[in-house]
């Protein structure tokens, strides 16, 4: 089997100084460490990264990558994307939803470049991973090899109960996706995969969550990709899994964790 890793990357933070614990050097060997990881354990994929910084990386950093991938692609001068900079440049306090928009948007744009020119067409299944962040001995590409998995969403979820019974329930109500937007559940978007069966399906998903998540910037403080992609996804298609194999670095204090 192929299969084809789309890596969301962002070297160049929107506000590095008061949000992010890493420098652009810091996330650009980070990225690398991803792409070896991912090279490690399955050295037939297909790797792509794409980049959604503001602005153009450097040229020491883009040889790179190219270098390191079979295809490096950026998005800084999509109309979208410099939109959701536009705006984020006049409420810096959004970012934390506005990371998502950017996220969603990136891989709405590499999926349609796939489709457009009919790009790693032999993928059989197609991985998101997050940048900078690496699989881990937990992870074994071997579960992914089997036909049991055809025209299936891998990806690891967590269940909320449905909001008529919240009332019910004391600590559900501590739950405001599930309580206030109605939320059934919400995935994990580091890493989560599709059956190339799922492609369309997987983009008018994508682009339900985008504008979703838009209209709850208007409306409301704001939701992420997480709840958003989970509520427009065909549940019945979703194989759940408990341990991805994956490590994340997140947060100011740069903290790492499994998961």
């Amino acid at each position: 089997m192929r299969f084809l890793f789309l890596i969301g990357s962002s070297l160049h933070h929107f506000n590095e100084e008061n949000i992010s614990a890493y420098k652009t050097e810091q996330r650009f060997e980070q990225t690398l460490e991803t792409l070896k990881c991912v090279r490690e354990k399955v050295p037939n994929a297909y790797l792509c990264v794409f980049e959604c910084s503001q602005f153009p990386i450097e040229e020491k950093y883009r040889e790179k990558l190219i270098q390191d991938t079979d295809l490096f692609v950026e998005y800084y001068d999509e109309p979208g994307m410099k939109t959701i900079y536009e705006n984020l440049i006049k409420k810096p306090e959004a970012f934390t939803y506005g990371k998502s928009l950017l996220e969603t948007r990136g891989l709405i744009n590499i999926l349609h470049q796939m489709k457009r020119e009919n790009i790693f067409s032999d993928a059989q299944r197609v991985f998101k991973l997050t940048g900078r962040y690496k699989l881990n001995d937990d992870f074994k590409i071997k579960d992914y090899e089997s036909r049991f998995l055809e025209n299936h969403y891998v990806m690891k979820t967590y269940e909320y109960l449905p909001k008529e019974h919240l009332y019910y329930n004391e600590k559900e109500l501590d739950n405001v996706y599930a309580f206030l937007y109605g939320a059934q559940g919400m995935m994990v978007t580091g890493l989560w995969s599709f059956d190339r069966i799922l492609f369309s399906d997987t983009l008018s998903a994508l682009e339900k969550s985008f504008d979703y998540m838009e209209r709850m910037l208007q409306y409301t403080s704001g939701t992420d990709i997480e709840h958003a992609l989970y509520r427009f996804l065909n549940h019945k298609n979703i194989l759940h899994i408990s341990n991805l194999g994956l490590n994340v670095n997140k947060g100011m204090n740069g903290e790492t964790y499994s998961i």
